[in-house]
């Protein structure tokens, strides 16, 4: 049996759209998968048959009793990742869907491009972000096995050593948020007595507005590499709020934000929403600090002594090094593996 795993193949964002996909396919590729390119385009116009031929293309190589990890969604049509699905199981290939967002809970309603719950009980595996996600998931009529990758990796290897790990001595007690801006327009009213250094991707309305703010250090856009050398040793914010199309604060209930794991794998304790499904991970291994509301960043910043700080930073710097490691993406990998191969199988609770 012959392992693959895909990768989505895109223009460089500033956004971790691109990243994300990659680091897993790498991941993976360091596990012994082969790795199928996907291309991402726009199938407008193109008929099934050309788009099953192109499908063949692709998994040319790919052979019966293979098993395929394919990385959900693939940013091309719902209609694509059905066919996808579809054609292998014709073809004898075991597929694991590693979901990487689920439209009908960010966006609090199924999405129109695809029957997403269908579509996921087409598959053999389910990697999902947590048990919180599954549990939903099942909720809503998922029946597929599911297994949790707990946290998202963040591969890097090419920064000088003081940027993975914070020492006391060079933290500030601020905050710092880097991402998608527009999921963070609150930012634009940021009146608490902390500052708040801001990268990332805006409108013009809002870049006017997050200048204008004597609170805020607004830096624009950074390629990945440049944003982790410029970023301030201060907590990481990962802080959603709604938009007119998306429900991104709810949406915190179920899945791991990117942004948290680039934060811990370079030394940088978070600040993230206490019902968030992350916040258990981060509050029971002292990687940061749980709140209600952002009204009480300052009190949750200034109230924590410096040994609990020094701790703190202590606990992220070797947390870390399983996020620039791929540790959760491997262990779901090695779990759907053996969901897939000897679905009865259990380990005991004492040999744990």
């Amino acid at each position: 049996m012959q392992k693959w795993i895909t990768d989505i193949v895109q223009g460089r964002t500033f956004d971790a759209t691109r990243q994300a996909k990659q680091d897993i396919a790498n991941i993976g590729a360091s596990m012994g998968y082969r790795v199928a390119n996907i291309f991402r385009y726009n199938d407008v116009g193109e008929d099934d048959d050309a788009m099953m031929a192109r499908i063949d293309g692709i998994t040319a190589a790919v052979g019966r009793g293979d098993m395929l990890v394919y990385q959900f969604p693939s940013l091309n049509s719902g209609r694509f990742d059905n066919l996808f699905v579809d054609q292998m199981h014709r073809r004898g290939v075991r597929v694991v869907c590693l979901v990487h967002d689920v439209g009908t809970l960010r966006d609090q309603q199924a999405p129109t491009w695809i029957d997403e719950i269908g579509y996921f009980n087409k598959c053999d595996v389910l990697i999902v972000h947590n048990r919180l996600m599954a549990d939903r998931l099942r909720e809503l009529g998922v029946t597929a096995p599911m297994v949790n990758q707990y946290l998202l990796d963040y591969l890097d290897d090419n920064h000088d050593e003081d940027r993975y790990e914070t020492k006391p001595e060079d933290f500030q007690r601020g905050v710092v948020l880097a991402g998608n801006i527009l999921k963070s327009r609150y930012l634009a009213d940021w009146n608490n007595e902390t500052p708040i250094t801001v990268f990332g991707v805006t409108d013009d309305d809002l870049d006017k507005k997050l200048d204008a703010n004597p609170k805020i250090d607004f830096r624009g856009q950074r390629w990945r590499w440049d944003l982790i050398q410029e970023m301030p040793r201060e907590f990481g914010l990962a802080w959603d709020s709604d938009t007119s199309s998306y429900k991104y604060n709810d949406y915190t209930r179920y899945n791991h934000p990117h942004k948290v794991s680039m934060y811990l794998g370079h030394g940088l304790p978070v600040i993230i929403w206490r019902q968030a499904a992350v916040a258990d991970i981060i509050v029971n291994n002292g990687l940061g600090i749980a709140i209600d509301s952002l009204d009480q960043v300052d009190d949750a910043i200034h109230s924590i002594s410096d040994q609990d700080l020094a701790q703190m930073l202590h606990n992220v710097g070797e947390f870390g090094k399983l996020i620039r490691d791929g540790w959760f993406t491997r262990q779901a990998l090695q779990e759907a593996e053996m969901k897939l191969l000897s679905p009865q199988f259990e380990i005991p609770a004492k040999l744990k």
